[in-house]
């Protein structure tokens, strides 16, 4: 005789505002008061609570199983749909780019959990809601970090079925933290998670070396050509002077032509410290200052002469298009560094515009262009 077994469920009913409170850290009591004004036409206090703590039974149950989104996606205990199920798992990992922005750069360590207090009385945010984001930070990490064979933006969406806004998010986040990117000195403060992880998005593009490891690593060959691109026009006179005033000149056809004046007699200094930045990345200990090397000696050097991030912009197109135009420069180096030379300059350029903010003012009196 067959044995056969049964199971029966009925349909669960999502109440997406009442997930939305969940994933806040509200409690019952304070999701029944957030709510019962919204609610109409006016039910009992006692209903609403109940139906409340009936959502969130749900959640709580769906909690675990969250925390594996492959698995929850291919779950029968929950009847609901592949689009249901995939809305679930972006919401629960989506995050407070506010709290997000209090983490950026710290190492995902339980000495960092313990610290979400400071977090919670800082954003507002609900510290259950900080430890969940922090938890889902680490999960992530910890998944990625040994996978191979694809990129990390593949990878988190193969490993937690994120949506790719979201995976590229978290790649960019993880990518900082990896690197353990100082995003907390004075300087950077006028910065949000937005800021950082644009610049974030720029360094793996531009900086990281080609290859399929999951978490990549500022490229040691680049940071190689660039050192080699330092001796090459700094310690030469001739192809110093020719590139500065191509540049000037190409800056000169402009449709609107910044002042060009303290630009040229401060050309050397501004090339020193966009070859230095791009010396650093494979240092380790120097590169975790890769945002405040950029704002101190190339955001803060333009604001002094009064640059618009436009006039930026035409400066650095200019640096890139007459690179190939400097003769005294030999065919040979401007062949053999021309594409590490486009890499740089557009991974400063793209950083140092977005990151171009007005410092406080005794802070930009404290600065100078030669620092």
């Amino acid at each position: 005789m067959s044995e056969w077994m049964v199971t029966t469920s009925s349909a669960v009913v999502l109440d997406e505002s009442i997930l939305q409170l969940w994933l806040l850290g509200h409690n019952v009591d304070q999701a029944t008061i957030l709510r019962m004004p919204a609610i109409q036409p006016p039910v009992p206090s006692r209903v609403l609570k109940s139906y409340i703590t009936s959502q969130y039974r749900t959640y709580e149950m769906m909690h675990h199983y969250l925390h594996h989104p492959r698995h929850f996606a291919g779950q029968f205990m929950f009847p609901l749909s592949q689009s249901a199920k995939q809305h679930l798992i972006e919401r629960y990992y989506s995050f407070d780019e506010a709290v997000i922005r209090e983490i950026l750069g710290k190492k995902l360590s339980s000495r960092t959990r313990k610290d979400l207090d400071e977090v919670h009385e800082k954003t507002g945010v609900k510290l259950t809601s900080c430890r969940r984001q922090f938890d889902n930070l680490k999960r992530v990490m910890k998944k990625v970090e040994d996978a191979e064979g694809r990129t990390l933006i593949q990878d988190i969406e193969h490993q937690f079925l994120l949506p790719h806004h979201l995976a590229r998010q978290y790649a960019h986040i993880l990518f900082i933290a990896d690197n353990k990117l100082d995003t907390f000195r004075k300087r950077l403060s006028c910065y949000q998670f937005t800021d950082f992880e644009y610049c974030g998005a720029v360094f793996m593009q531009y900086w990281t070396a080609s290859t399929m490891d999951t978490l990549p690593e500022f490229d040691p060959h680049l940071a190689q050509d660039v050192r080699d691109l330092k001796s090459l026009i700094l310690n030469d006179r001739a192809v110093l002077d020719e590139f500065r005033n191509r540049v000037s000149n190409n800056l000169a056809q402009s449709a609107h032509p910044p002042v060009l004046e303290r630009i040229q007699s401060n050309f050397k200094v501004v090339l020193r410290n966009m070859l230095t930045v791009g010396c650093m990345i494979n240092q380790q200990k120097e590169v975790r200052n890769i945002f405040v090397e950029i704002t101190d000696k190339l955001v803060d050097a333009f604001l002094q002469v009064g640059w618009s991030p436009v006039d930026m912009e035409l400066f650095y197109n200019s640096l890139m298009a007459e690179f190939h135009n400097t003769t005294s420069l030999t065919s040979r180096y401007r062949e053999r560094y021309g594409t590490s030379w486009i890499r740089l300059v557009t991974g400063i350029k793209l950083a140092s515009i977005r990151l171009y903010r007005q410092p406080t003012t005794q802070s930009l009196l404290t600065r100078s262009f030669t620092r």
